[in-house]
C-alpha cells in the first residue's frame, strides 16, 4: 500500500521494520529468549502508534486515524501471537489459546475497518487460523442465548438503535462495540462447534469416572458444581 500520508513516513519506515523482525522471530523453533526480546520492543511500538493516533483524531483525520487504528492492531496480533509461541513452550496452553484467539479477533477487525484495501493482512489471518487447526485439539464450546432488554453504543452512548454507528466498525479510530446494561434473561446454554466467542469453551472431559483437561490430557480435579466450561 502506497502511503497516504507523507507525515507518516518516519513512523511508517520505523514500525514496518520492526513489524518484520518480529515476524521473523514468530516462528516455533525459535529461541524462547530471543522471542521474548521482542515483546518491550512491540510494545513500545504500541504505544507509538497510540500516539499516532491520538493526533490523528485531533486533525480530525478519519481515514489517516482509522489507518493508525489497525496498525496498532496488527502490531498487538503479532505480539499475541509470539506470546501464543512462548506459553506453549512454558506448557501455559489455557494462556496460549487466549493470545491466539485475541490475535484471531484483531485482525479480523484490522481487514474489517482498513480505510483503504486490508487485503494484504489475509494471508496473516489464514496463517493464524492454520495455528488453531495444527496446534489445538478438535473441541466444543459453550454459547449462551440470552434476552438483551437495554445496551448502549460504546463511542457515542446512545441506545445502538439509536445511533450511526454500527457494531463492529471504527469511526475516527475508535471502535464500536455495544454495552450491555441490562439482560432480562438467559434463555439456554447451548454446545457448538462454531460459537461467536472462542474464550468460551469446554475445559475437561469425563472418561471412566475421571475427568480430563481437554488440551494436555492431563487428569485434573472434577468439579463439585458440574461445571467444567
Amino acid at each position: 500500500m502506497n502511503n497516504p500520508f507523507p507525515e507518516l513516513d518516519t513512523f511508517l519506515e520505523n514500525y514496518n521494520s520492526i513489524i518484520s523482525t518480529a515476524q521473523s522471530k514468530a516462528i516455533f523453533v525459535r529461541a524462547i529468549e530471543i522471542q521474548r526480546e521482542q515483546i518491550p520492543i512491540l510494545e513500545k511500538l504500541i504505544q507509538e502508534t497510540e500516539l499516532q493516533l491520538v493526533k490523528a483524531q485531533e486533525q480530525k483525520s478519519n481515514k489517516k486515524a482509522n489507518l493508525l487504528f489497525c496498525l496498532k492492531l496488527s502490531a498487538s496480533a503479532i505480539k499475541k501471537e509470539l506470546l501464543l509461541l512462548i506459553n506453549l513452550k512454558e506448557d501455559n496452553t489455557e494462556i496460549a489459546w487466549q493470545c491466539l484467539i485475541d490475535a484471531q479477533n484483531e485482525i479480523s477487525i484490522a481487514i474489517r475497518n482498513h480505510p483503504y484495501n486490508g487485503d494484504y493482512l489475509n494471508g496473516y489471518s489464514y496463517r493464524l487460523h492454520t495455528y488453531e487447526k495444527i496446534l489445538f485439539p478438535s473441541m466444543y464450546f459453550a454459547s449462551r442465548g440470552c434476552v438483551v432488554s437495554k445496551s448502549k453504543c460504546s463511542i457515542c452512548k446512545l441506545p445502538l438503535e439509536d445511533c450511526n454507528h454500527i457494531k463492529g466498525y471504527v469511526y475516527m479510530g475508535e471502535f464500536c462495540s455495544e454495552i450491555v446494561e441490562k439482560i432480562e434473561s438467559f434463555d439456554e446454554i447451548s454446545i457448538v462447534k462454531n460459537p461467536a466467542d472462542k474464550s468460551c469453551r469446554i475445559l475437561s472431559f469425563d472418561k471412566e469416572g475421571k475427568s480430563y483437561d481437554v488440551f494436555t490430557h492431563r487428569e485434573v480435579e472434577k468439579s463439585t458444581t458440574g461445571n467444567n466450561v
